[in-house]
């Protein structure tokens, strides 16, 4: 009991020394398989017209606001380096009139992360934060003779390679529910199309076929989708086309993403307070029960 007790002051003398102790966040909506498997079913955006998606989400806990950290999503890559590098003494090369960077091992495109409010009737409202990263992706293996086109991993084969992106998102506050989507440009598509044929259009948003881990989906079987294609959507187009809205017919996928929040200064605060008083309660009583014992 004395050694539990010294472990609790510990841990709230911590917390009251530095608050930065848990900057590192909560988990308060996960998506991304763990552990991370070779690959999952994936959104495709060049081959199905598609510049923005996402879904509607909930985050853990109930509250009303909410402090983010941070946001990951799960990539899935068919691009082979084969396809679009050749060795230069090693060094960084660029893709043929692209303006997008590779080495032997991955390629760095532009990924942007949009975090929308919910408007009626669970419409796309308005963009309170957007972030975006010239993120690494790895090349996926090389065909190795056994699946086709595809390679072996696991005694199972893959035409994907699934890797992940994280986006700082400090000094964003958010509501308890959010309408997130994460865009980038193909050779076609997106808000700023390259025009020049390039890994990204091997790019694809990871899905997952179960539920959160933590947070919820309050609209199962839906997502958020701006594809220029009126066949793709599930009302044929009636609602809208190359604008991000609502769609249907999804189940069971969702997109594979995790968002971590960052406590309140007067959160931690509590949170040591409370750790100092229960500390308190048992080393009375382990004082208590000493005075007992050798009464």
């Amino acid at each position: 009991m004395k050694r539990f007790s010294k472990a609790l002051l510990a841990l709230a003398a911590a917390l009251v020394i530095s608050p930065t102790a848990l900057a590192d966040g909560f988990v308060i909506y996960n998506n991304i398989s763990n552990p991370l498997p070779p690959n999952v079913p994936s959104e495709p955006y060049e081959a199905v017209q598609s510049g923005e998606f996402g879904g509607l989400i909930q985050f853990a806990g109930g509250g009303s606001s909410y402090s983010l950290a941070s946001a990951t999503v799960a990539m899935s890559d068919w691009a082979l380096a084969s396809t679009y590098t050749s060795s230069i003494n090693n060094s960084l090369i660029t893709i043929a009139n692209s303006g997008y960077s590779a080495t032997s091992s991955g390629f760095y495109v532009p990924l942007t992360l949009n975090l929308y409010n919910v408007g009626a009737s669970n419409s796309v409202g308005s963009l309170f934060a957007t972030e975006t990263v010239d993120a690494f992706i790895p090349w996926r293996p090389e065909a190795d003779g056994s699946c086709g086109s595809g390679y072996s991993s696991g005694g199972a084969c893959y035409n994907g390679s699934l890797s992940t992106v994280t986006f700082n998102l400090a000094g964003v506050v958010s509501p308890g529910q959010i309408i997130y989507s994460l865009a980038f440009n193909t050779t076609d598509y997106g808000a700023s199309p390259t025009g020049v044929a390039g890994p990204y259009d091997s790019l694809n948003l990871g899905l997952s076929v179960t539920s959160p881990s933590v947070g919820s989906n309050p609209l199962p079987g839906t997502a958020y989708w701006e594809t220029s294609t009126a066949g793709w959507y599930a009302d044929g187009g009636a609602g809208g086309v190359g604008t991000l809205r609502q769609d249907t017919g999804w189940t069971p996928y969702s997109g594979e993403i995790e968002f971590t929040s960052t406590p309140e200064p007067s959160s931690l605060l509590l949170l040591s307070t409370g750790l100092l008083g229960l500390a308190g309660i048992v080393f009375r009583k382990t004082r208590t029960s000493d005075l007992v014992l050798h009464s």
